[in-house]
């Protein structure tokens, strides 16, 4: 089954009062490029990030964002000065107590109070920090996978549509390529006849130009071509191979041989065949643009 490259996945993660948060989007690119935007403490494993994004998907231009709330730039955790704080309500009620003070201090304004909260520097090592990065990473590296493969699947009904109508056209090509050498053959024979007269014609030479307009005329070899390519393209789409690249390249065959066809014919129904297959080859190649 194909995957699209667009897709959008998050995750969250919370351990200890810590929130991590990540995000990630994909948009189309002919290679694995990832950006990633996180506090400098995540920033530290942004190689092996970028590793674990590119081993999961072959193409695509990746932005991952990550937030990691409760938690500083270095790292810290912000947390309450218990002792500064049971200070300054012990203290209020004095003041309140001493000078004979209306109302009860309130949480606002305790928390604008100085030294309220402090920052301290988590206990959290090196390694437990990537595993917990990784662990978010993934969760929205599974959840991004999950939207890309629902729209590959209506990308997977669309081309399989498309490469339906391409065969049946090659199928009329089939059936009426090879009434043309004939039909050719009568038609020179009509035009030879009223200007030779009496003469007679050499049978060997005739032979010879009839067997040469035949070779130019006969499309056999391209039609037959040009279904194994539809036959491989059809593989590589149902298959578990993430295949963007090779249906790029096959769409170029396809192209190739309904061009060779098409100058070859000599026909109308034959041309206009070829002319509806290269529009379907050129909605697939758009399509095929955004499969992974």
């Amino acid at each position: 089954m194909i995957r699209s490259m667009t897709g959008y996945g998050s995750a969250e993660l919370e351990k200890d009062g810590q929130r991590l948060v990540a995000e990630i989007r994909s948009v189309n690119h002919r290679y694995c490029e990832v950006s990633i935007r996180a506090p400098r403490l995540v920033a530290l494993f942004e190689d092996q990030i970028r590793q674990l994004i590119q081993e999961r998907f072959s193409r695509g231009k990746f932005n991952l964002s990550i937030t990691w709330a409760g938690v500083g730039e270095q790292g810290e955790v912000l947390k309450l000065n218990e002792a500064v704080a049971d200070r300054y309500v012990a203290l209020l009620a004095e003041l309140k107590s001493r000078y004979g003070l209306a109302g009860e201090p309130d949480v606002h304004t305790i928390a604008a109070l100085p030294d309220i909260f402090t920052w301290e520097h988590t206990a959290l090592s090196d390694e437990q920090t990537w595993a917990l990065v990784k662990e978010v990473v993934n969760r929205a590296c599974d959840s991004l996978t999950a939207m890309k493969e629902r729209e590959g699947e209506a990308l997977w009904r669309d081309l399989e549509a498309r490469l339906d109508i391409i065969r049946r056209q090659l199928a009329r090509v089939a059936e009426r390529a090879p009434l043309r050498p004939l039909e050719a053959k009568e038609k020179m024979l009509a035009r030879l006849e009223p200007l030779l007269g009496e003469v007679q014609m050499d049978p060997a030479r005739l032979a010879q130009e009839i067997a040469m307009l035949a070779d130019r005329l006969d499309c056999t070899e391209e039609c037959v071509r040009l279904s194994a390519h539809l036959d491989h393209f059809k593989t590589l789409i149902e298959g578990p191979e993430l295949a963007g690249r090779k249906l790029n390249f096959l769409l170029q065959e396809f192209n190739r041989e309904a061009n060779t066809i098409g100058s070859k014919a000599n026909d109308a129904s034959i041309q206009h065949a070829v002319i509806v297959m290269k529009e379907e080859i050129e909605r697939l190649r758009e399509q095929v643009q955004n499969v992974e």
